[in-house]
């Protein structure tokens, strides 16, 4: 196992703070209730003896006061005797065996003295008292008669208690409060080494013998196109990473047709497709976005465009024309081919001679293609795609994929000898430690956001 730094041990507790928070309080709710309703409250009364010999004050000597505090041990053995608490339940009528009662009856020994003391716990506060005092008075009456001698006396007799010793309410629901939160804390980071989905580039890199070509922050419902909404925020910034990592991916050969494809469903791979034509489109010269997700199609929606006709218009050859079928963004350099109308079979028509001619054709007037395709696991238009591109991107999303979903795609694009140029790990959460790369750029270039927002306005102008 990785070891933790404080930083990520910090994350995992802001990540489930709900359970960090909701766990004591239930715990101490609970321990409240029982300690309130379940548990019978238990009072103590206490009566204190004191064991001397029978001689006169001025007599006393250091071997008396010695004698005496070896009577009190023996003394504490005949308190609990069967003799004397036999004649305090006789006496009392008390409902109790010898043994109940012993286990009511507390004798203790008060240290260096010839102290007794004989402790009552009871729900019942009166019955407690009288106990305590028939005890004491039993005892007394059994040592003249046992011992022959009368030398204990009564120093303190037992009172009613108006206080109940226990349950100790606040001090229980403390305890239960503590153990509520160290269980949430054992919780919290048994479910982080239980969790097997994709989180940690490093990781991720090992498991696939893949680079992480790029780190993109969770969005917003509102921020789907960021890298054109808020080209300055720290979102855009991890787009352009993106573009600049994917660039310089070979250096042999430029990517220029670059397919977009994730492991499982919703992971964001239309977001990142419609977002790396953006940052394209700012720097690299004409880009084109084809949506080549014949079931589940979105880069219309994100781009407000109309579907029809799209691209399965164009493979079914219904007399439409390249350019009909292309739309026109408000980047002037970054255009979409939308899906089309939904076809039956989505993989026979991009397996298709049609198809091929299209991309030829479209490579010839786009300086970048990018390619927006169904996940890997779940179809096989994918993998037919990778072999008409020049690099496969495949999106994870964070927290979401499970490491042996994002392997089993990996090694599907590996039978079909795809090109892969790397994965991308999608929405990972803010306050995440590899996300502080991105803040600060943001806040290193928040001084110059003005300016750079009033040169964007002419340039869309």
């Amino acid at each position: 196992m990785n070891e933790l730094d404080l930083h990520q041990i910090w994350q995992l507790i802001v990540k489930r703070w709900k359970l960090l928070v909701a766990l004591p309080i239930l715990a101490a709710a609970v321990s409240l209730l029982v300690n309130m309703l379940i548990i019978t409250p238990q009072y103590q009364a206490s009566t204190t003896l004191m064991v001397t010999r029978p001689v006169d004050a001025s007599q006393i000597i250091l071997q008396d006061i010695q004698l005496s505090r070896q009577l009190v041990h023996t003394y504490r053995e005949i308190v609990h005797s069967r003799r004397v608490l036999d004649i305090v339940i006789a006496n009392r009528s008390l409902p109790y065996s010898t043994e109940s009662l012993r286990q009511m009856v507390e004798v203790q020994a008060v240290r260096d003295t010839e102290l007794i003391t004989v402790v009552v716990t009871h729900p019942e506060p009166k019955l407690a008292r009288d106990v305590a005092n028939e005890v004491a008075a039993v005892f007394m009456q059994e040592i003249t008669e046992i011992m022959q001698v009368d030398n204990v006396s009564v120093v303190d007799a037992a009172v009613e208690p108006w206080r109940p010793v226990s349950p100790r309410v606040s001090l229980n629901v403390l305890i239960t409060f503590v153990l509520g939160a160290m269980v949430a804390f054992f919780l919290i980071f048994l479910l982080d080494y239980l969790d097997r989905t994709v989180k940690d580039p490093v990781e991720t890199q090992a498991l696939l013998g893949l680079p992480v070509v790029g780190l993109i922050p969770k969005l917003e419902k509102t921020e789907t196109l960021v890298t054109m909404a808020n080209p300055r925020s720290v979102a855009a910034e991890a787009f352009r990473t993106l573009r600049t990592n994917i660039q310089y991916s070979s250096v042999e050969k430029q990517v220029k047709k670059i397919l977009v494809s994730g492991a499982n469903p919703e992971c964001g791979k239309s977001t990142v497709s419609a977002n790396l034509g953006a940052v394209l489109a700012q720097r690299s010269g004409r880009v084109l976005i084809i949506d080549c997700d014949l079931r589940r199609p979105r880069q219309h929606k994100l781009f407000n465009a109309t579907m029809e006709p799209g691209l399965s218009s164009l493979i079914f050859n219904e007399n439409v024309s390249l350019s009909q079928a292309l739309r026109k963004t408000e980047y002037d350099n970054l255009m979409v081919l939308p899906c089309g109308p939904i076809p039956p079979y989505p993989a026979e028509m991009l397996s298709s001679v049609h198809m091929l001619r299209i991309v030829e054709a479209v490579s010839k007037q786009f300086d970048y293609i990018v390619f927006d395709s169904p996940p890997i696991i779940a179809v096989t238009d994918a993998l037919i795609l990778s072999k008409l591109v020049d690099g496969t991107l495949l999106v994870l999303d964070y927290g979401r994929v499970r490491k042996d979903e994002a392997l089993e795609a990996y090694k599907k694009l590996m039978l079909v000898q795809a090109n892969v140029i790397g994965a991308i790990i999608n929405a990972v959460p803010r306050g995440n430690s590899y996300y502080n790369g991105y803040q600060q750029y943001y806040y290193y270039g928040s001084a110059d956001s003005g300016e750079h927002k009033k040169q964007g306005r002419r340039k869309h102008s």
